[in-house]
């Protein structure tokens, strides 16, 4: 029997479905080689030292801290976030805790600050192609996407200006601003400035999620004041968000928010409103890690993998010769993701589903990053995290990349 409307989602409510989980799920629907999510693979994780980081901190603070919590996340880890950061010279030295807003991951602050600041109809102009999580919370939270095309110095801010001066108010400008997802380009330093100086003149927050920022694999790590989210800070103009997803374990579940104290008072009382307070034993399980180990170790455990990784997949490319079919790649500085581009005229998106579920070899293809916008939207290459599988895996991927492309 059909359902009772009241058992339905609202109408006016967009729920997007992630075309990254979209492929995703067809890779494990076929059993196939994860070339697609950017997780750390779990010989990354620091699981003896967070077993003992738990243990000591439930036994030492669990009847303090297990309890419902305050709605900016547990006040010890939000001081060794800061202070982490700060050590990092990702940000001023004066910058304050209070600041600072633990979330349920970057993308749950990206949704709060949604929540906070977007009214229905409002503009978000965003990287193009970018994280399609990202403008589908856009959507779903009532406002219009506008993509802004990136090259290899980050978001087109001549581009952005022109649809400004077009007349378009952005409430919110988001950017990816190191080693992009999917392209893993980086906002170059100029562009950096100049974006903050729109944000002043069209009256805009820049909303900066760097989650990869830590991990430089041919760098060194992008510090120091003329990078973000140093500029701009003092006015107010810039919302930065960070997670622990991609150097300590993602189903920690732990991110953060900086803002200015209006907005960061703002997003502590939303999720209040959603859910009361964080996960606890997440929260402890971080800090006392960081207290007894710091994250210096972990990131650079982090990144001798990833370096090794890259360096295998290239191999198996240059070793499967797709240069000859007209292929190039697009490598990034950093990050966990490398670029496959097709030769001209082949479209990324059927080549990834005949990937699948031919060869089994999940990838996700350039389309599955851009909002929906007609025809037309680029296609033209496939994102490849190399992250997760093995050299051997890399090596069978790259052996069918090259059977897909020379079949008619």
């Amino acid at each position: 029997m059909p359902l009772p409307t009241a058992a339905l989602p609202r109408e006016d409510v967009t729920l997007l479905p992630s075309p990254l989980i979209e492929f995703i799920r067809l890779g494990l629907e076929h059993s196939a080689i994860p070339l697609t999510s950017g997780q750390p693979h779990p010989s990354c994780y620091p699981l003896t030292e967070l077993a003992t980081a738990a243990s000591e901190a439930i036994r030492g603070e669990g009847e303090r801290h297990l309890r419902y919590g305050a709605n900016r996340g547990l006040g010890k880890l939000r001081a060794l976030v800061n202070r982490e950061l700060i050590n990092q010279s990702l940000f001023p030295p004066d910058l304050s805790p209070d600041s600072l807003v633990l979330t349920v991951g970057a993308q749950g602050a990206f949704d709060l600050l949604c929540q906070a600041v977007l009214r229905p109809g409002e503009a978000v102009a965003l990287d193009a192609p970018c994280y399609p999580d990202t403008w589908c919370t856009v959507v779903r939270r009532g406002g219009k996407v506008i993509p802004i095309p990136v090259d290899a110095e980050g978001m087109d801010v001549d581009a952005l200006e022109g649809a400004l001066h077009q007349g378009i108010r952005p409430r919110l400008v988001y950017t990816i601003p190191t080693y992009q997802n999917p392209t893993g380009c980086s906002l170059s330093r100029e562009r950096s400035s100049r974006l903050v100086a729109l944000a002043e003149r069209f009256d805009f927050l820049v909303v900066l999620d760097d989650p990869y920022r830590l991990l430089p694999l041919d760098e060194p790590l992008r510090s120091g004041e003329e990078f973000f989210p140093w500029k701009g800070w003092d006015s107010g103009r810039v919302v930065a968000l960070g997670s622990f997803s991609k150097i300590l374990a993602p189903g920690l579940r732990v991110g953060w928010a900086h803002a200015a104290p209006e907005l960061a008072d703002a997003l502590a009382t939303l999720q209040e409103m959603s859910h009361i307070s964080l996960p606890a034993l997440d929260a402890l399980a971080v800090a006392s890690f960081l207290e007894h180990h710091g994250l210096e170790g972990q990131i650079q455990r982090v990144r001798t993998f990833l370096q090794g990784q890259r360096a295998a997949l290239i191999d198996a490319m240059a070793e499967a010769r797709l240069e000859e079919l007209g292929c190039g790649t697009m490598a990034s500085a950093g990050g966990c993701f490398l670029g496959l581009v097709l030769p001209a005229g082949r479209e990324a998106s059927p080549v990834a589903r005949t990937l699948a579920a031919d060869f089994g070899v999940a990838t996700v293809p350039e389309r599955a990053f851009w909002p929906p916008h007609g025809e037309g939207t680029p296609d033209r290459f496939l994102r490849l995290s190399f992250s997760w599988a093995t050299p051997e895996e890399f090596r069978r991927s790259a052996q069918a990349f090259r059977q897909v492309l020379t079949t008619p």
